[in-house]
């Protein structure tokens, strides 16, 4: 009997202790540092998106290992305040913004302030550090109740440099629209219409100004700590309150040294519960640079979907300026968690003029929902044109981004290029292009930047402009801040016209086998040379008396000769 009794007390035991090592999360493996950015800013800071897309490219280069706080605090925060910033600043010595800390590590001099420069090879440097402690986070947010509960546990693989550790529990928000002072366009894709997308925002520190004490730090120490937090509707001091949305909000949990040196940080796993079935939400209106030869534009509208249930329909009412409202209803799929891209019907607008289009959701899967309105801006720009036609693209440093297309309604393409020559510094380079369409239709010209800044962000004011070729009419003009892509709609109503001046022009020989020989009443200024296809060949500028043709293939050529007067056109065989 007193065997069977220690059996079971062996086995119970041994539940428990089973049990306690499924419940444990957390690594028991040595593992290297994770990273904190902790970065200072606020809406009047100007040169402050630089370092937010920094920030992003970071995260997005070291997915579960790098995570932002943005901390508006200081001169330049006169919204978005907590009651933690001054103190967090403070502690940096930073003088001046943009600022940041990684880790709150020193890495020159006595201070943690780091300058967003060399934010990218500090990083490298911390991720290759090995870590005392292990972190894992983990809990629900329950929508019904706003109730957070987390639990955070932490495995010491090694002593602690110092024996008192605390543990920090950030609240962060994303999708805060609000004012942003923007000196360049630094960080063009958290611009939504006339508001700047505020991301990873810090909100709260649940555990406190400087965290929660870990009191044993020693190699083999097992911590487990379990908050429950009730979300406020809003965050934010001094009147500058702001809606909690439940969506939005993420938990970033680090371990640190007192006040600074921090080891290691996570972000919890949350499992939302009680979420309604039918929670979709929109996010941005984005002008999606589509449509004809006509006054319709179109946008783009982001929605995530934070419900339960799959959506299937949606019904959003919109207007255009200060227009009427209309209302359209989009059926597609979009899965809970996911955001999809709902595509505007075309609506009316003023050409080559932008203007804003407002939105909010009405319904979704059929149930009415009170959602707020978010706008952005639209420009259709469609212009009609005339003649032979040139276009003009001058490039900034880092020219290998930018890249352009002109193609017809159905998609054909008649003449492309790039990317180009990088320079060794900043500066510009032109280059020119002679276009005239085969014959009268809608074309497009597209213009690409893959850095997403355009060509005119600070390395060389670069534009682009679509003219006449004789020089007598300016078709359009772009300054070059276009993001990552302008588009314009260009109708060809006559494409032939201006061409076969009557002046004395002579061309020979033809056939032609090595050079042609050009004479003129009036200068030459440029001879272009164009294959079947329409493909541009040979250029030859200033006062031209003769064009190299040795090197082209034996066939029939277009010949295009610009004067002050005009251009001419002639067939030439090449044999």
């Amino acid at each position: 009997m007193k065997k069977s009794l220690l059996f079971l007390l062996i086995a119970f035991a041994g539940m428990m202790l089973s049990a306690q090592v499924t419940d444990t999360v957390v690594s028991k493996v040595p593992s290297n540092k994770n990273v904190i950015l902790e970065e200072y800013t606020g809406v009047g800071c100007g040169y402050c998106p630089i370092a937010h897309q920094l920030g992003n490219q970071l995260m997005a280069a070291h997915p579960n290992r790098f995570f932002a706080i943005n901390i508006h605090t200081g001169g330049y925060a006169t919204q978005f305040q907590t009651s933690f910033g001054a103190a967090l600043a403070n502690q940096t010595g930073l003088d001046g913004y943009p600022a940041g800390t990684l880790n709150r590590h020193v890495f020159s001099g006595s201070t943690t302030d780091d300058s967003y420069t060399s934010w990218t090879a500090h990083t490298n440097l911390l991720l290759a550090q090995p870590s005392p402690v292990n972190m894992a986070a983990f809990g629900t947010l329950d929508y019904a109740a706003r109730k957070l509960t987390l639990t955070v546990q932490l495995y010491y693989t090694a002593n602690s440099a110092v024996s008192t550790n605390m543990l920090n529990v950030a609240i962060i928000q994303d999708n805060v629209l609000g004012p942003q002072t923007d000196y360049g366009n630094y960080n063009p894709d958290q611009w939504v219409g006339s508001q700047y997308n505020h991301m990873h925002m810090l909100r709260h520190l649940i555990t406190g100004q400087w965290g929660a004490t870990i009191e044993s730090t020693t190699a083999g120490t097992f911590v487990e700590k379990t908050y429950t937090y009730n979300i406020p509707a809003q965050f934010g001091i001094n009147g500058q309150k702001v809606d909690a949305i439940l969506d939005d909000l993420s938990f970033i949990c680090f371990v640190a040294e007192g006040h600074q040196e921090i080891l290691t940080g996570v972000e919890a796993e949350i499992t939302r519960v009680n979420q309604p079935a039918n929670n979709a939400r929109l996010i941005s209106v984005t002008d999606n640079k589509k449509g004809g030869c006509n006054d319709l534009a179109s946008a783009d509208l982001a929605v995530k979907n934070n419900g339960s249930a799959p959506v299937k329909t949606l019904s959003v009412k919109y207007k255009v300026g200060g227009g009427a409202y209309e209302t359209f209803t989009w059926e597609g799929n979009i899965e809970p968690g996911e955001t999809g891209t709902v595509t505007m019907p075309g609506f009316p607008v003023t050409v080559n003029t932008a203007q804003t289009v407002y939105a909010f959701l009405t319904t979704v899967n059929g149930e009415d929902v009170v959602s707020q309105e978010v706008s952005g801006k639209v420009t259709k720009y469609y212009f009609k044109t005339w003649g032979p036609m040139m276009f003009k693209l001058t490039t900034d440093r880092y020219a290998s981004q930018t890249s352009f297309k002109i193609f017809d309604s159905d998609g054909n393409v008649v003449l492309e290029d790039g990317g180009f020559q990088n320079l060794s510094s900043n500066g510009t380079t032109v280059h020119e292009y002679p276009f005239q369409p085969a014959e009268a239709g809608c074309y497009f010209l597209e213009v690409y930047d893959t850095g997403g800044d355009g060509i005119n962000a600070g390395y060389g004011s670069g534009s682009f402009k679509l003219y006449r070729q004789d020089g007598i009419t300016l078709w359009f003009s772009n300054n070059g801040k276009f993001g990552s892509m302008a588009r314009y709609a260009i109708n060809a109503m006559n494409p032939t016209d201006v061409e076969n001046h009557s002046q004395e022009m002579n061309v020979y020989p033809s056939p032609v086998s090595s050079t042609l020989y050009v004479e003129s009443s009036q200068p030459v200024l440029r001879a272009d040379i164009y294959n079947l296809q329409g493909q541009l060949v040979r250029t030859v500028k200033g006062d031209v008396h003769s064009v190299s043709v040795s090197d082209l293939s034996a066939g029939i050529y277009t010949l295009k000769l610009a004067t002050e007067q005009g251009v001419t056109v002639k067939k030439i065989v090449k044999q």
